[in-house]
């Protein structure tokens, strides 16, 4: 007779002792070692799976949801919804945070465990971090290990740009530097003003700079004073992350010119774009080409590019979408030529008044007048007041014109 079988069992046929037999005793003996047998199977299995689970190592860096939610919830800059993190899907921000902290204590390798992500998203990650990130002026670039079978990164290494001992030197040049310009700003500043002192005091101390040292990062503007736009736009981002006022890097082209960096910056509720680079006379085509005006420029510091709708940016600057899209911001409450009142519209009488009223007392202090025109043309109408009134006729008046602004720039040297 056939004996018979259960999943990974012996057959009855196959147990030691066992005899066919119409003997009902022997039957039930028969099952009962049989069901003896297929429990202890059941306990050995299930010994060695708990095993398996008790001993596998736990991924103690692993960043969890419970990490993330709270990030989310307390850190006002990544929750930022126009930062570079806030711009990443859920594994991508586990692992940025994961690599961040790992950063934050100058280590250069990082497993990335139960974090894994596609070499894809570890690109745009590297890019959140340099949008988010001017503090780590050190890092330099990085390179990864993946799983060829699942294509997910399994550990990331940072190329740093010093060793620790010469990081530390330079981080405690740099927050000497951070509080001579903090010094200028007190409580009751608004957002605006804060703003502009920081502004000021990085054009004022930084000469553009192609040659430069370090002026990808911000040691160029805070230790050499000599950069270019990455160098300007996250000092920038840097001493506003500082004062707890938002600031996102943000790269593109400039047009007609190359790759580019300016600033994105919230002021009193709005969002602006800021370009303290193009504000610095030591960059301008202007003066850089007015052997005169670039010895003795009629102004230190402009405010061409501070706080500009999109719109208003984009007539000279095009945007790098790899990873951050950004809505048309419109706000214009703190553009620096509303905040001071030199926004001037010659279709009205009395604007046409206030211009010129403003412009005699100017000169007549030794200061420079820098104004903005409502509207394309407004300008020349402007100059063509100025010459009736022969306020250009008086002795040494110049000035500076910024027709794809509608900027006016007029002094007496």
């Amino acid at each position: 007779m056939a004996g018979f079988c259960l999943p990974f069992l012996l057959c009855k046929n196959d147990i030691p002792g066992i005899i066919e037999s119409n003997n009902k005793k022997e039957t039930v003996w028969m099952f009962k070692k049989i069901i003896k047998v297929v429990f202890a199977v059941l306990i050995v299995i299930t010994v060695g799976l708990v095993g398996v689970s008790f001993f596998t190592p736990k991924d103690k860096d692993a960043v969890t949801d419970e990490r993330l939610s709270q990030i989310m919830a307390e850190d006002h800059f990544l929750s930022n919804p126009y930062s570079g993190f806030s711009q990443l899907n859920e594994d991508e921000r586990k692992a940025y945070l994961r690599l961040t902290d790992k950063l934050d204590n100058y280590e250069s390798t990082v497993e990335l465990g139960d974090n894994k992500i596609s070499v894809d998203s570890l690109n745009r990650v590297w890019t959140a971090i340099q949008q988010d990130k001017p503090e780590y002026f050190w890092l330099d670039s990085y390179t990864y290990h993946y799983d060829q079978e699942t294509s997910m990164v399994t550990d990331v290494n940072f190329n740093y740009h010093y060793n620790t001992d010469e990081i530390k030197r330079r981080q405690g040049e740099i927050d000497a530097a951070v509080t001579q310009i903090k010094s200028g700003i007190t409580p009751e500043m608004d957002d605006y003003t804060k703003v502009k002192t920081v502004h000021d005091a990085i054009v004022s101390h930084t000469e553009y700079d192609l040659n430069s040292e370090d002026n990808q990062n911000i040691c160029s503007v805070f230790l050499n004073n000599r950069s270019v736009c990455a160098g300007y736009s996250k000092a920038l981002q840097y001493v506003l992350k500082d004062i707890g006022i938002f600031s996102n890097y943000v790269t593109g082209n400039a047009v007609g010119r190359g790759p580019h960096a300016w600033n994105l910056v919230q002021m009193d509720g709005e969002y602006y774009y800021v370009d303290a680079t193009w504000d610095d006379p030591s960059f301008d085509d202007i003066t850089r080409e007015d052997p005169a005006l670039r010895a003795d420029p009629p102004l230190n510091i402009e405010y061409v590019y501070f706080g500009l709708t999109t719109e208003e940016l984009l007539k000279n600057h095009t945007f790098d979408n790899t990873l951050s899209t950004y809505p048309g911001f419109t706000a214009t409450a703190d553009n620096y030529y509303v905040r001071e009142n030199m926004l001037f519209d010659l279709n009205s009488a009395d604007e046409q008044t206030r211009f010129l009223d403003t412009l005699r007392g100017t000169l007549d202090n030794g200061s420079v007048m820098e104004a903005r025109f409502t509207e394309p043309g407004m300008m020349d109408r402007a100059l063509a007041g100025i010459e009736e009134s022969d306020i250009l006729n008086e002795s040494g008046v110049r000035y500076l014109r910024y027709d794809e602004n509608q900027v006016l720039i007029i002094w007496r040297p």
